[in-house]
């Protein structure tokens, strides 16, 4: 199997995608001139198009996140809002308490809570709602990869609680959660929805549940996403992480390989967990 990664290129360690590729043993180019089974449209940026060089290289192969152009916070929020019905937006000029504001753009530093209302808006911000996902003394987020519409596992990560800045915070290694026990059948069909609409056939999103109303919201949609791990070497028990990569692996070569079978991705349409822990 060999793979064409474009207009970039996952170089880093990090990214769980390196992990995937080197456990499956797969071939990877970034030469648009060389042979390759399937494309990964591959930029760490929050918008972008689909060059015309990837479109003509592929030639009719599948890309992989080829229609995931647009991974902005606001964004997100429209689509979690077409999904879910409700959203986490709120309008600081009004609000009146505490809400928080962060970067639009997505993998940027700087969030934070603030007193509202405010005087101006900023419009490289978005501000939402402060969601209330605390359990005994940490906020709950749940990482959850998705490949080709299958949610193979959920990483529940938990941080001190916020004060002001959001950066930063004391952060318990990730526990690995079956995804049928903390999602229910009905909010699978939305979260893959949600990616369907997206275009995200392989990334990550961070979800949220609020611990009063028991409402998800999707904060965060990433295309080349590297966990809550790959990256933080000493944040992983290394069992967890070895349990984790085998069932992204796993996942995705059945996945690469169904492409090339009938070049489907109707996985989409019975979303389930791949596995239950």
């Amino acid at each position: 199997m060999k793979l064409l990664f474009y207009p970039q290129y996952p170089d880093k360690e990090y990214y769980s995608i390196t992990h995937i590729i080197n456990r499956l043993g797969y071939q990877v180019t970034r030469d648009l001139e060389a042979s390759f089974d399937v494309a990964f449209l591959w930029s760490d940026v929050t918008e972008l198009n689909c060059p015309h060089k990837l479109l003509d290289a592929a030639d009719g192969k599948h890309i992989i996140n080829q229609n995931c152009l647009n991974i902005s916070k606001k964004h997100v929020e429209q689509l979690q809002y077409a999904v879910f019905g409700y959203g986490s937006f709120i309008d600081p000029l009004t609000h009146k308490g505490r809400c928080v504001e962060k970067p639009n753009a997505n993998g940027v530093k700087g969030g934070r809570v603030i007193d509202t209302p405010i005087d101006s808006l900023d419009d490289s911000k978005v501000y939402q709602a402060l969601i209330d996902s605390t359990v005994g003394d940490y906020q709950q987020e749940y990482r959850v990869p998705v490949i080709f519409g299958q949610l193979p596992i959920v990483y529940l990560v938990q941080q001190a609680v916020a004060n002001d800045s959001l950066d930063d915070r004391v952060q318990k290694p990730p526990e690995l959660l079956g995804t049928h026990k903390m999602f229910s059948y009905q909010e699978q069909v939305n979260i893959t929805k949600f990616c369907q609409l997206i275009g995200l056939d392989f990334g990550e999103l961070d979800i949220v549940r609020c611990s009063q109303s028991q409402r998800l919201f999707i904060l965060d949609a990433n295309k080349t996403p590297a966990g809550y791990g790959m990256l933080n070497y000493f944040s992983w028990h290394p069992q967890n992480k070895e349990v984790a990569l085998d069932m992204l692996t796993e996942t995705f070569d059945r996945a690469i390989n169904k492409l090339l079978v009938d070049n489907s991705t109707s996985e989409f349409a019975n979303p389930i967990g791949a596995h239950n822990l």
